[in-house]
């Protein structure tokens, strides 16, 4: 179909909100664009025409909803696995089934049914309200791609192991789902993102000693301290930028000796916070002073 085909065959002007644009469906009051028929697909009461509690996908002559027998929409919108009237998605079934097929193929183990550690994850999911704004999530090739490594076991189901997969935002919003959902303990929100700080800090330091001693640092000291305090209260994004300012940082010679490792608060701070990882300052930064110059 050409562009001037497409144009007289598939654009209108909606007979609902008066948009012009492709039509979805073409109703008994109109042409319907997609915003207005998802819409309709969302309303559900007792039509005021025959008395009967579903879907309301219809207008009457006074704009009321009303079922579509009464507004004579030839197609119905039952799903075909459990007969549930509503949006239809992904074969003539509802967004439910296909929710509970997307989520049992992404986290299959292998053996053809979802793993058994991620069940909790699948009821947690199927309940919320709008499936379809979580299948547009799953369609996320990075969303796929952690659910099957994690059903599979190729992603170990550990808080570590998460703490080195990408992009840290989809990781960090997929942590949430298995945190609430139990099949992963709970942890500090603020110390999850202080140790996904730490890990990218770590890739950008070049000396393996500077690295191995942030590291050690990090670890045995400020790990630890977080953890303590976390277990009391939880953490609030002051206290983790404060350690984060802490770590030490090496200072470059003007002439050329090998750099020493000092606290950060005598060096160039960090320009951003463990909460957004996205621009961190290099490992090394050149001395801006001069010295007895």
């Amino acid at each position: 179909m050409t562009p001037e085909e497409y144009e007289r065959w598939m654009i209108r002007n909606c007979a609902r909100c008066g948009r012009r644009a492709s039509k979805s469906a073409e109703w008994s009051d109109g042409p319907i664009c997609r915003t207005c028929y998802e819409r309709a697909m969302r309303v559900r009461g007792r039509c005021l025409s025959c008395g009967t509690d579903r879907l309301l996908p219809g207008r009457d002559t006074d704009g009321t909803p009303i079922c579509r027998d009464c507004a004579g929409i030839a197609r119905d919108f039952f799903c075909d696995r459990c007969g549930f009237e509503g949006l239809l998605v992904g074969g003539r079934r509802c967004e439910h089934c296909t929710l509970a097929d997307t989520l049992a193929h992404l986290l299959d183990d292998g053996t053809g049914r979802v793993a058994p550690a991620f069940l909790p994850l699948v009821k947690t999911l199927l309940k919320m309200d709008r499936p379809k704004s979580r299948l547009i999530w799953l369609r996320n090739p990075n969303v796929a791609r952690l659910l099957q490594g994690l059903a599979t076991g190729s992603i170990p189901l550990t808080h570590d192991a998460l703490h080195q997969e990408t992009p840290w935002r989809t990781v960090t919003h997929l942590r949430d789902l298995l945190m609430d959902s139990g099949v992963l303990p709970r942890l500090d929100r603020q110390l999850i993102l202080y140790q996904r700080w730490l890990t990218e800090r770590l890739a950008t330091i070049e000396e393996p000693e500077h690295r191995q001693l942030l590291r050690h640092f990090a670890t045995w000291h400020q790990m630890r301290r977080l953890r303590a305090k976390a277990e009391k209260t939880p953490l609030g994004r002051s206290q983790t930028n404060h350690t984060s300012r802490k770590s030490p940082r090496p200072v470059p010679s003007l002439h050329g000796s090998p750099a020493k490792d000092v606290p950060s608060g005598s060096a160039s701070r960090p320009t951003s916070t463990p909460g957004t990882p996205r621009a961190w300052p290099p490992a090394v930064r050149p001395s801006h002073s001069c010295g007895g110059a």
